[in-house]
């Protein structure tokens, strides 16, 4: 986008014997910058600020809540928290021009999550099951949640092999490893037979550098049974 530059000049002339002089004093103005964020945000996501002007020799000054500061243009923030949320502000300057104070509003805030099971616990139809091994893996595949006891299994998937941001996401009933959204997951179970969640959101949120897993009253239907399925799972 091109941008105009305005100059105001103010003249002060002085008669001389040898002619008017003048002192001039300039006021340069930049337009209001358009900026953006991935708000809302879940508490452990990653909050991405973003300026859409990247013209030469221009330098940024990002302020906000927290005492937040940064002289990037695109600042990222990691493992954000709820006192972090309220108004981001962008002022840019490029050379002795300056440009009005542009801001947006972000937004985290904690899911409702409508269960609480104990942690690294399977809830089947009522009954609890201590899952004993909790971990995450992306090795030669989408990054999962892989946990297990002697009674029963169940892996969660993700669409890709990046680590996933904390947020909600979509059981997918019919998708494959391939054919999965960004904001989508595969569900699988292992009790009495190997099934799939027919449905429902995982909640995925992030603590001291470990993810937590959530879901809440998901069906898996097998030809003989359905199973009622909750569960909270934690990186050991």
């Amino acid at each position: 986008m091109k941008k105009t530059l305005l100059f105001l000049f103010a003249y002060v002339c002085t008669i001389t014997l040898s002619g008017c002089s003048t002192n001039e004093a300039i006021t340069c103005y930049l337009p209001a910058n358009t900026i953006n964020s991935n708000s809302p945000l879940v508490p452990g996501g990653t909050l991405k600020l973003n300026a859409t002007d990247s013209s030469l020799d221009t330098k940024y000054n990002w302020s906000g809540p927290n005492n937040f500061q940064s002289n990037l243009q695109n600042p990222v923030i990691s493992d954000i928290t709820p006192s972090m949320a309220g108004e981001y502000k962008l002022k840019t300057t490029k050379g002795i021009c300056e440009s009005p104070e542009s801001s947006v509003i972000v937004e985290i805030n904690a899911p409702n999550i409508p269960c609480n099971p104990d942690t690294n616990t399977l809830i089947i139809n009522g009954s609890s099951i201590e899952l004993f091994s909790t971990y995450t893996t992306n090795y030669n595949q989408n990054f999962k949640f892989i946990s297990s006891s002697l009674e029963a299994s169940l892996t969660i998937e993700f669409a890709s092999e990046e680590r996933p941001t904390p947020g909600i996401y979509t059981i997918c009933s019919d998708c494959w490893h391939s054919s999965m959204k960004k904001n989508q997951v595969w569900v699988t179970l292992n009790y009495a037979d190997y099934t799939s969640a027919q449905g429902g959101s995982v909640y995925l949120s992030s603590s001291n550098g470990k993810l937590t897993a959530t879901f809440c009253n998901v069906v898996f239907k097998q030809s003989v049974f359905t199973f009622n399925t909750s569960v909270k799972l934690t990186e050991r």
